[in-house]
Order: structure tokens, then sequence, then C-alpha cells
């Protein structure tokens, strides 16, 4: 064998093995890097356009794209207008109707339609139009029970004011009277009978910070107009005109 050939023989080695080390995968995996070195949470950024985007509807037919919201029900749109109107606060109005005058006020606009308006109402009653309005939509009633059980509060909240005006002299009505507000017990007078009947001495800040003058029409009320007023001070009379 001559050197020719053995170099050719060594050179077809040699290229053997490089092509079938190229072929053949590595038996050392190396373990994936991390992209980041802080532990700290990844920050999550929001798909915009998958998920918050706009909801359309496109139809099958003529491949219009409508919005869901111009198909909402009325009441959506009302409870939208109204929140507008309340420039996003809760609805609270201040003075509080008794179930008796909204029932009156739903009562005239049912009558008279034309002469008892919402404006004409609120104007009445001292609230708010939009009140008036919810009240005339409202179509909620008080059953039977729930009448009976708010006339039962009633007279409990009757009993319990006329009994506290009875110890300040205060003569109940006949109604009352038949109900036991004011009778005295062991054979004694009651306090509306005395001689200290209609005399209700009110104790306010005005008074207890020793002012020398009040006047009789504002501070101290006289209970029922019998009673006589309280001397607070001696005026002259170019004082009192």
């Amino acid at each position: 064998m001559n050197c020719h050939n053995c170099t050719q023989r060594i050179l077809s080695l040699f290229a053997n093995i490089e092509s079938s080390s190229a072929l053949r995968p590595s038996t050392f995996v190396l373990p994936a890097q991390s992209r980041f070195f802080s532990t700290a949470p990844r920050r999550r950024i929001p798909n915009l356009a998958g998920e918050h985007g706009t909801r359309t509807a496109v139809t099958e037919e003529d491949g219009e794209v409508t919005n869901p919201r111009a198909e909402r029900p009325a009441w959506q749109a009302q409870k939208a207008t109204v929140r507008a109107k309340l420039k996003g606060e809760v609805w609270n109005p201040r003075k509080k109707l008794s179930p008796d005058t909204i029932e009156g006020i739903r009562h005239l606009n049912q009558t008279q339609p034309d002469k008892f308006t919402t404006p004409v109402l609120s104007e009445h009653f001292k609230v708010s139009a939009e009140a008036i309005r919810r009240i005339l939509k409202s179509k909620w009633r008080a059953s039977d029970e729930e009448l009976e059980s708010r006339m039962q509060r009633w007279d409990r909240r009757g009993e319990r004011i006329w009994s506290n005006l009875v110890e300040m002299g205060v003569k109940p009505p006949k109604r009352w009277r038949d109900m036991g507000v004011g009778r005295a017990q062991n054979g004694d007078k009651p306090r509306w009978k005395s001689r200290h009947r209609n005399r209700v001495d009110v104790r306010d800040s005005f008074t207890e910070q020793g002012s020398s003058f009040v006047s009789n029409d504002s501070i101290i009320p006289i209970v029922d107009g019998k009673g006589k007023s309280k001397h607070i001070a001696s005026m002259s009379l170019s004082e009192r005109l």
C-alpha cells in the first residue's frame, strides 16, 4: 500500500466521524436560562385588543355592525338618565313623605292630571320633581297586613308622645284619653287638670347661656295656645312698638 492510499483512507475515516457527530443529538442538555434575574412578580400587560375590546356584533345576513348598548331596555336608559341628573350621587331625598301623603299624591294626579302636574305637586309638597315622578311611576301598594301593622305603629307612637306631653301639663285629645293616656292613679287629679297645666318650660342652649331677652314666639312655645306666656324681661312701650 502506497502512501497515497493510506492518506485517502485516513481522510475518509475522519470525514465519517464528523458527519455522524453532526447528526447525532447531544447527550448533555443545558438548563434553560431565565429571562429575568429578579424574583419579583412580572407585571401583566393587558391585551387591549382581545380582552377589553369594543363589544360589537356583526349580523350574518348583511354584515352590519350593531352596538348592544343601543338595544338596552327602557329601565336601564332611565337609570342612566337619573344618574346623569344626580351627577354620580346616590338617590337620597332629604324630606320623607308619609305613606298616606304618597297615596294622596297619586290620587290627585289620577283624578285631575291636567291640574295636578308634576311641577305643581313638587311645589306644594316641597319635594323635588324627581321624587314626584318616582312616586307616580311606582306600582307598589301596601297589603292589608302591612297597613294594619303601620296603624299599630302609629298608635304606639301617638301614645308615647301624648304620654310625654301629659307629664308637661298638656291635655290629650279624647281619643287618647279613652285609651287611658293621662289617667291619674290613686284618685289624684291628672296633671293637665291641675294649676300647672299648659305650661311647658323649654330648656335650650340660648336661655342657658344667660341671655337677658328671649322673644316669646320663637324660643319658648305656648302649648295649645291656652297657657300664659313666661315673662322674660320687662320692656317699655316704645321698645315693644
